[in-house]
């Protein structure tokens, strides 16, 4: 999970860092002089199409450099070094308020040679340390080479050892990775003991949205709908930051609409346009998530769509009356796609016996890429003919704002819910509600 969002500590003057160091030159360069060398650090919008720079910085004769950086928010920036017009390298460098880094390295290794020291590097080496040790054991446990006792042995140390990183390192990036993953690994063996370590960490604003991401589904799980919607409110009077307070609206709407809850969600839209509308992005999401409550809701009939299947078949809405189906819009080529399909290929083996249908509708622009993702991997369903279908009609009937896309669609035509990025997991639940009243396969 990547977590959203990572408020500014000191209110509304932006954090800033001191950014210092040296860059000299290799005596094989024969070159006494090492001013000319820039840093540059630079930020990417949401859209992930403009860059800003935050600092820009020249090497003195002796290669040092000197200054303040402002910027949005706690995290990884990119900094870019360059000398003579030639890019030297891109390297990460995180920005924290009230933090110091220095920066040392040495033209032409550049890669070998650059070190970051500041509060929040020295506390990412010890993350890094834990997660490489974690990445290991689970590389064990794969090969089955753990017994399912020792492995909630090792689960339980390794969320103990996470938690540790942030006990060393309070208020560091680090350390609210460190919390995360220790909650993220008890929320499937220990929940109990992962609402308490929230509740431990908690006002903290970063473990506001750990219990938002966490919290919320076990307690829905487990305690009903009601408690988790109050759980969101309590959450949403500790969070400092109107970004945060942004977040638990949205994420309340969205959970009253996955759970068929489509006049309340409507009015809590309602209120949210009244106050989180001041920014295009708070915008564009409500009319996105009005568009899905009025059109694509639980209950509701399913757009019309057609197309053509890569073998010549011809299949529509129409034409799957009577049939349980999983609709999957995204291109072959997207990440996440790629990482469900195993998992896909399990739902579909279990419940076929009960009649369910899975189509993927690829928005690949060529033939060739989806050739290329069957070359390495079973083609077990029906998948789309580029071509068969207009592509901007299907986005825009479907609201695909965030891929893959499903649709679970019962035989009636009409929705049972939809599914965008990795709400993966949640299209079991979905599947259990559509085959409810056959209790064997067919």
């Amino acid at each position: 999970m990547v977590l959203s969002i990572a408020a500014c500590t000191n209110g509304s003057k932006s954090p800033e860092t001191v950014v210092s160091g040296t860059i000299t030159l290799a005596d094989t360069l024969g070159n006494d002089d090492f001013s000319g060398t820039n840093l540059t650090i630079i930020t990417q919008d949401s859209s992930e199409t403009k860059f800003d720079t935050l600092f820009h910085r020249q090497t003195d004769a002796a290669g040092n450099f000197s200054g303040k950086v402002q910027f949005p928010q706690k995290g990884y920036y990119t900094m870019v070094l360059n000398r003579d017009s030639v890019n030297l390298g891109n390297f990460g460098i995180i920005l924290a308020d009230n933090d110091t880094v220095d920066v040392k390295a040495q033209i032409p290794n550049i890669g070998e040679s650059l070190t970051l020291t500041s509060r929040e590097h020295e506390a990412m080496r010890t993350f890094s340390r834990v997660d490489r040790g974690f990445q290991r054991v689970g590389a064990i446990a794969q090969q089955g080479a753990i017994s399912d006792s020792q492995l909630v042995s090792e689960i339980q140390k390794w969320s103990d050892f996470y938690w540790d990183v942030r006990e060393k390192h309070p208020n560091t990036l680090a350390g609210d990775l460190g919390a995360e993953r220790s909650v993220r690994l008890l929320s499937t063996w220990n929940p109990d003991e992962m609402l308490k370590k929230i509740d431990q960490a908690l006002p903290d604003e970063y473990m506001v949205e750990v219990a938002l991401n966490y919290g919320t589904p076990y307690l829905s799980t487990e305690k009903g709908f009601e408690t988790a919607s109050k759980y969101m409110d309590s959450l949403k009077t500790l969070a400092s930051s109107q970004d945060l307070k942004n977040y638990i609206a949205q994420t309340k709407i969205q959970f009253y609409f996955d759970s068929s809850r489509v006049r309340q969600a409507k009015d809590l839209l309602d209120n949210y346009e009244q106050n989180y509308m001041k920014d295009s992005s708070s915008q564009k999401w409500a009319r996105r998530i009005r568009y899905d409550l009025n059109y694509l809701a639980p209950g509701v009939q399913a757009p019309d769509f057609s197309f053509l299947t890569t073998d010549g078949d011809s299949v529509s809405r129409e034409s799957l009356k009577g049939a349980t189906y999983i609709l999957e819009i995204s291109p072959l080529a997207n990440r996440q796609y790629q990482n469900d399909y195993d998992r896909t290929i399990i739902i579909h083996e279990i419940y076929k016996n009960y009649g369910l249908k899975i189509f993927t509708i690829p928005l690949d622009e060529s033939e060739l890429t989806v050739e290329g993702f069957f070359e390495e991997r079973r083609k077990v369903w029906d998948i789309a003919k580029i071509g068969s279908f207009d592509v901007q009609d299907l986005i825009q009937k479907f609201n695909v704002v965030q891929v893959p896309t499903r649709l679970l669609i019962d035989k009636d035509g009409t929705l049972i819910r939809k599914y965008e990025a990795d709400e993966f997991e949640d299209v079991i639940q979905g599947l259990n509600k559509a085959f409810r009243n056959q209790n064997s396969p067919s």
